[in-house]
């Protein structure tokens, strides 16, 4: 997971490495990665959210929501 320095850390998921859609546009692509991102610094600690790359078809990655995928 991510350090308290706020560095991004890969985050492990099922669907690494297959094909994905995502629910709300149905965009596709193979999940590459899942990382956990600083967001901002509140009350003196570090947010998070985790963000998932996806590779599509034209070989241009998105990212998504990781909770917005589903196997394709």
């Amino acid at each position: 997971m991510t350090s308290e320095d706020g560095t991004i850390a890969t985050v492990p998921h099922r669907l690494l490495h297959k094909q994905v859609r995502e629910i709300g546009t149905l965009r596709g692509g193979v999940l590459m990665d899942v990382l956990s991102q600083t967001t901002g610094f509140v009350d003196g600690r570090h947010r998070y959210a985790d963000v998932a790359y996806v590779r599509g078809a034209n070989g241009r990655e998105f990212t998504v929501n990781p909770s917005m995928l589903e196997e394709a």
